[in-house]
């Protein structure tokens, strides 16, 4: 089934059905580059820390980044998800040099940064997203946390082909190492769509500048492709308002995931 659809196809039906189910919901979501505007955002709502790879204080963007803003039908803010586009050799390099998260990177690391993957080196073009957060009285029932992921994949494979798709997630500190990986490997895979989530961190974690356990969220393009042809396929059984609980993954360590969702090369329009 997947030959007879091309990838732009896959791409703009997983858009439309992803818009049309949180779009009954009241919600809207509207693609931006401002990432200045995005971690002001985030720290009206209370956020201290942010993740540097999505800090313009630290970073510097390209042309394929973007993040998604999700508003409800008051024009309030709930839901911020950034996506980041590298050509890179190796990513883990770009992990271990810490150039992920700071431009330039810093010249000392430190002896007790340690890296251990089970996925394999990957490089290429490589497409990397985090920074989500959703409001806290949306977070459990409106889906947002599968939805913002799934849509920025979409969009970034609409902008031009990438070879893998990557995120992050932090452990809530609170967790010991199997708790923290049993909600890692469910809401990487179930929820946010990858194909694999493997430990690489245990320990001290530069960017945090504290012990933590990461993990590592990953999917080829071709598997990436495929989590987008499941969403169209289930789309008439994504059912917004179900299983109101809190959330499973502590969000503001997380990495890491409509009225406009749209490219710069297009008109805004509502949904």
């Amino acid at each position: 089934m997947l030959q007879l659809i091309s990838e732009e196809q896959i791409s703009a039906i997983s858009q439309a059905q992803l818009c049309q189910q949180i779009a009954q919901t009241g919600i809207s979501i509207e693609r931006r580059r401002d990432f200045a505007t995005y971690t002001a955002l985030r720290r009206a709502h209370g956020d201290r820390h942010l993740n540097q790879a999505f800090d313009p204080l630290h970073v510097t963007f390209g042309k394929g980044d973007f993040w998604l803003l999700a508003e409800n039908d008051r024009g309030q803010a709930i839901a911020t998800y950034c996506l980041r586009r590298f050509i890179v050799r190796d990513f883990f390099d770009l992990i271990r040099s810490l150039e992920l998260w700071f431009s330039p990177p810093p010249r000392q690391l430190g002896p007790r940064f340690a890296i251990d993957c089970a996925i394999p080196p990957f490089g290429g073009e490589v497409i990397h997203g985090g920074g989500l957060w959703i409001r806290e009285d949306y977070r459990g029932f409106s889906r947002l946390a599968v939805v913002m992921p799934h849509l920025a994949r979409a969009l970034a494979l609409c902008d031009r082909p990438f070879d893998h798709d990557t995120a992050m997630i932090r452990n809530d500190p609170g967790d010991p190492t199997q708790t923290a990986e049993r909600k890692a490997v469910y809401m990487g895979r179930r929820v946010y769509g990858f194909a694999r989530v493997h430990r690489f961190v245990d320990g001290w974690f530069p960017p945090e500048a504290r012990n933590a356990v990461m993990h590592l969220c990953h999917a080829t393009r071709v598997e990436a492709i495929a989590s987008l042809f499941a969403i169209c396929a289930k789309s008439a059984g994504l059912e917004f308002g179900e299983f109101r609980k809190r959330p499973f993954v502590y969000q503001d360590y997380q990495s890491i995931h409509p009225a406009a969702i749209l490219s710069q090369r297009q008109q805004q329009a509502s949904i």
